[in-house]
C-alpha cells in the first residue's frame, strides 16, 4: 500500500514505485555486478541486482557500464531517459569489445540473482527485477558469444515473466543466429 504522502498534488498515488527503486539502486546493483569483496556475490547484492533490474530503463544504463573498456565506477553510473537517449550501441554489439571476465562474472552474479530470488520463494512483486536480472545475464553470454547460455537465461528468464523486453529481444537475436559485431580483433565467438 502507498502510503497517502505519496500522493501528488492531484491525488493521484505515484504510480512507478519500481522504477524509482531500480533508480535509486542503480549504482549499488552496478557495484554488485562488478566488484569483487563486500557484497559481490552475496544475498546483499543479489537483491540490489533483482530491485535495479526491475526497470528496463536501469538495464539499458547498466548495459553500456558493463561494456565500457574503461571499467567506470559505479558510483558514475547514470540512469537512461527511454526519450532522450539512444540506445546503447553495447546492446546491438557494437563498438569496442567488452571485457570478457567483466561480462562474464557480471552474467553469472545476474543469474546468481535469479537464483536467489527463487530460492527466497520468489515474491511476486519482485518479479519484473528477477526476470529482468537474467534478462541481462542472457545478454552479457550473448555478448560474449556464447548463444547457448544465452538461450537459456532468456527462456528461463521470459518463463519468469513472459513480457520481458530484453529477454526476448536476446531470445530473437540467438534464435536469428545474430551475433555481436564488436570492434577489434576477431576472436572464436563461440567461447566464453
Amino acid at each position: 500500500m502507498i502510503p497517502l504522502t505519496a500522493h501528488t498534488p492531484d491525488h493521484t498515488a505515484v504510480r512507478f514505485p519500481r522504477e524509482i527503486a531500480a533508480a535509486v539502486t542503480l549504482p549499488a546493483a552496478a557495484a554488485a555486478l562488478v566488484t569483487s569483496g563486500v557484497g559481490a556475490g552475496s544475498r546483499v547484492g543479489a537483491i540490489a541486482i533483482v530491485t535495479a533490474c526491475g526497470a528496463l530503463s536501469t538495464r539499458m544504463a547498466l548495459i553500456p557500464f558493463l561494456a565500457a573498456r574503461d571499467q567506470p565506477d559505479p558510483r558514475a553510473i547514470r540512469g537512461f531517459d527511454p526519450f532522450d537517449d539512444p540506445t546503447p550501441p553495447a546492446l546491438h554489439g557494437l563498438g569496442p569489445e567488452p571485457d570478457r571476465a567483466r561480462l562474464r562474472t557480471a552474467g553469472d552474479r545476474c543469474a546468481e540473482a535469479w537464483r536467489v530470488w527463487r530460492a527466497e520463494g520468489g515474491q511476486v512483486d519482485s518479479t519484473a527485477g528477477a526476470a529482468g536480472a537474467l534478462a541481462l545475464g542472457a545478454w552479457c553470454a550473448w555478448a560474449l558469444g556464447s548463444s547457448a547460455r544465452a538461450e537459456t537465461r532468456a527462456r528461463y528468464a521470459l518463463e519468469t515473466r513472459a513480457d520481458d523486453p530484453l529477454a526476448g529481444l536476446v531470445l530473437r537475436s540467438v534464435l536469428a543466429g545474430s551475433a555481436p559485431m564488436w570492434a577489434g580483433p576477431r576472436r572464436d565467438r563461440h567461447r566464453s
